[in-house]
């Protein structure tokens, strides 16, 4: 069997993990869809999860250093801890690297704050962080 068709359900079950993930943040923050829709360069066409969670990490740190009060950092937060609770070792992979390793080191961006608002359970993985960034 030729090893392309033998990944294929792998791929699909990237693409569910994508679209699912996608569709709750995009459910979640309204606003952060219509930037991804205005943007040329984002990763959401390519489908690529983590590059995309990190894209939005990325943004979420600038909107945590310019106003960590506004509606759209409380709601990525929101969605950052609803999908935190998976029992999904992929989906806490994807949130542990694509998008608290990038706010930890996103810099400016206020970490003790940071892990403040997360859940109990992202909590250590946010520190975890600290082993190999200062």
């Amino acid at each position: 069997m030729n090893l392309k068709l033998q990944m294929k359900p792998l791929e699909e079950i990237d693409i569910f993990i994508f679209d699912t993930l996608t569709g709750i943040l995009f459910d979640k923050v309204p606003e952060y869809k219509e930037i991804v829709e205005m943007g040329e360069d984002s990763f959401f066409s390519d489908r690529l999860t983590y590059l995309f969670m990190n894209e939005f990490a990325t943004y979420l740190g600038g909107q945590i250093i310019a106003d960590r009060t506004s509606s759209f950092v409380e709601s990525s937060f929101d969605y950052l801890n609803y999908i935190g609770q998976s029992h999904n070792c992929e989906i806490i992979n994807i949130v542990h690297v694509g998008i608290l390793e990038i706010l930890y080191t996103e810099e400016g961006v206020d970490r003790e704050w940071v892990k403040m608002n997360l859940s109990e359970k992202l909590q250590p993985y946010f520190k975890a962080w600290s082993k190999y960034y200062r």
